[in-house]
């Protein structure tokens, strides 16, 4: 018996029949496999179906396709795998259907458009700022900062004018 696939950069998905990692071109062809199956009422597809017939030539057609809607559309897998659950991909059970890529392609705008809108923040970590004092101080303030030895912005500004 084999070991089981561990978890890497490359293999980020579960099978859902098995459980094992995998990539994600074989979780989306599974995905399209069991809706497939599912269409056709073939009932819930075998523990590794990919090794038999007749779904051996399906997950490996819709594999193939997946790895070039990767590779040549330049799409993200994230974008991928949302598209494949989408509503709209519900009618969908080929990765090949003419409407497939168009409906990709939007939800990896999509995905462009939040990456876009997201604002880094520069934070100083030294950063000195005032804090803005409402009301007027009194002499018993001003003559506490003196014997401290404190001298305020405010008071350096007032003397040179």
């Amino acid at each position: 018996m084999k070991k089981k696939r561990k978890r890497s950069q490359k293999s980020r998905y579960k099978h859902e029949s098995t459980g094992d990692y995998c990539t994600c071109a074989a979780y989306v062809a599974e995905i399209m496999c069991k809706r497939n199956a599912e269409r056709k009422n073939k009932g819930s597809l075998p523990y590794k179906f990919w090794n038999k017939k007749p779904w051996d030539w399906t997950f490996k057609k819709q594999m193939f396709a997946a790895n070039k809607i990767l590779k040549d559309h330049k799409i993200s897998e994230e974008a991928l795998v949302k598209a494949i659950h989408s509503d709209e991909f519900k009618s969908i059970f080929s990765l090949n259907h003419p409407k497939a890529i168009g409906i990709i392609r939007k939800y990896q705008l999509l995905l462009n458009d939040q990456t876009e809108k997201c604002q880094e923040i520069d934070v100083k970590k030294n950063a000195s700022h005032q804090k803005k004092k409402y009301g007027r101080r009194n002499l018993f303030d001003t003559l506490r900062k003196f014997e401290n030895g404190e001298e305020n912005e405010e008071d350096r500004g007032r003397k040179k004018r």
